[in-house]
């Protein structure tokens, strides 16, 4: 995490051009002012960032999950475009929709593979005995 008391103070702990960040900051604290952002278009706005110190922290890309693609009933068996049992095909985790819903906070993805990862298994191994 860095700090900067201005922004030409954070720009410096970061690495770029004074100028260009300050002018970038002023120039957003007049679209949320204005709500109205002829850049991107933006349609919702936070606060403006106008109050010292200033802070920045270095975030890359990564692939947080993959979630959905595959419904299934309580059971963990796969359904079709039909609703229809699959059968022999079970899923539990981030690959299923359905039961695990179209959204979920962090974490709930641990409950759901371990929950749901043995009903899988257990009904896998039932289905072939």
């Amino acid at each position: 995490m860095l700090q900067g008391d201005s922004y030409e103070a954070l720009a410096g702990e970061l690495g770029i051009p004074a100028d260009a960040f300050a002018a970038t900051m002023e120039k957003w604290n007049g679209y949320v002012a204005d709500k109205n952002d002829p850049d991107f278009g933006r349609t919702s706005f936070a606060s403006p960032l106008d109050t010292a110190p200033f802070y920045a922290v270095k975030v890359t890309a990564g692939i947080h999950h993959t979630m959905g693609g595959l419904k299934i009933d309580a059971q963990t068996h796969v359904l079709n475009t039909d609703g229809q049992i699959i059968p022999g095909l079970f899923a539990a985790g981030e690959v299923t929709g359905g039961v695990h819903g179209g959204n979920r906070l962090g974490g709930n993805a641990v409950a759901d593979f371990v929950v749901f990862g043995r009903i899988a298994g257990q009904k896998a191994a039932d289905s072939v005995e």
